[in-house]
């Protein structure tokens, strides 16, 4: 009896020992969905998903050398030059394993649970796809599970995230300029349409063209969703607002009715070279951009009738600048394009040059992002 108290004894002992050295070297954190997780102080090897210019943005240029597994699609697919410049400037980013994609039903969890990262990095989008039972078999692994949300494009979410990664990435004084930076331009905008009168608020058109071989064809509009929260935000009367919750089809017919003031044209860089875009992003120039908007209104009947058109109100916007620790500046050059006399004090184009410059110098500064169309 003696010798089996003795035994409990020194078990207990261990135990406490083992706790005490667990919170130790751990710390906790909370996520975007709210989850508690206890993450290691120390962290080298990490799974993160996409948002790579944030992560470039927080961490600095050297931080794909701390990650060891992605989903490469996700960014490849949808901004090739942007993904191809990563490759070849940014060290570590080739020696990732691509472990498939939740938007590909590929996503492979066995490789990435044998990979034994340090801490899996999640976007929130992907929660769906993997599921509780997977993100408890990572756990189970001994691999805690972070979820971060930038394309939910709320100061709120986006703040949080960069926190978080900040404290991952042992960039927390970085990440907190960042957020400063963002609070302070996102208020500052909404000082500005506070200023605007009812009267002249303006009607804008904003599409997203990526799923046709041709310009003829529309292609999807936003209701106050991505870039159209943006654009209620910069003080835009989306005609689309009330008819479309988040993404939807394009009715020609309806938008010759509303004909509105301003167009404003979602570009990108895709991998698909059959795919009829409007060419924005890094190492596009304006004029690739120009052309591209040519094209477009060219190719579709009656639409050099429209308000927009004959007024040349027509701007192509980057579509990767959404879900970044800049996309403020999308907001300004709307309200700026809008409402001049109410943003007079706004230079978009310049703070995301100078935005670049700074935290991202290894990437081409001085490509088409945000462009007016000059036929």
């Amino acid at each position: 009896m003696k010798k089996l108290i003795i035994l409990l004894v020194l078990l207990l002992c261990l135990s406490a020992c083992s706790e005490q050295k667990v919170q130790k070297d751990t710390t906790t954190i909370t996520d975007v969905r709210g989850r508690e997780v206890a993450v290691p102080k120390k962290i080298s090897k990490v799974y993160y998903p996409y948002y790579y210019e944030n992560l470039l943005t927080i961490a600095g240029p050297d931080a794909f050398k701390k990650v060891i597994a992605s989903s490469t699609y996700d960014t490849e697919n949808y901004s090739k030059t942007f993904y191809q410049l990563l490759r070849d400037q940014s060290p570590g980013f080739k020696e990732m394993k691509d472990i498939g994609s939740t938007l590909k039903d590929n996503f492979d969890i066995e490789q990435l649970i044998a990979l034994k990262p340090d801490v899996a990095i999640f976007a929130n989008y992907q929660y769906d796809a993997i599921g509780e039972d997977n993100i408890n078999l990572l756990e189970q692994s001994g691999i805690p599970v972070v979820f971060i949300d930038y394309t939910d494009l709320t100061p709120e979410a986006h703040t949080k995230s960069t926190t978080i990664i900040g404290q991952l990435f042992s960039s927390e004084q970085r990440a907190q300029e960042l957020n400063d930076n963002y609070t302070a331009h996102v208020k500052k905008v909404k000082e500005a349409v506070a200023k605007i009168p009812d009267h002249k608020l303006k009607s804008a058109y904003f599409e997203l063209r990526y799923n046709g071989p041709t310009f003829k064809e529309y292609g999807k509009t936003y209701g106050r969703h991505m870039l159209g929260l943006l654009a209620a935000e910069a003080g835009a009367k989306n005609i689309y607002e009330d008819k479309v919750k988040e993404l939807g089809d394009v009715d020609p017919e309806y938008l010759f009715q509303q004909d509105p003031e301003a167009i404003f044209l979602d570009g990108g860089n895709y991998a698909d070279k059959n795919m009829k875009t409007i060419r924005t992003g890094y190492t596009i120039s304006k004029r690739e951009t120009n052309q591209s908007i040519s094209q477009l209104v060219k190719a579709r009947p009656g639409f050099e009738e429209l308000t927009a058109v004959k007024n040349r109100h027509v701007y192509a916007l980057d579509n990767d600048l959404m879900r970044t620790m800049k996309d403020y500046v999308l907001m300004e050059y709307i309200g700026k394009m809008l409402y001049p006399d109410y943003f007079k004090d706004f230079e978009p184009i310049k703070e995301l040059t100078a935005f670049n410059k700074k935290y991202l110098p290894q990437l081409p500064a001085d490509s088409s992002f945000m462009t007016k169309w000059e036929d």
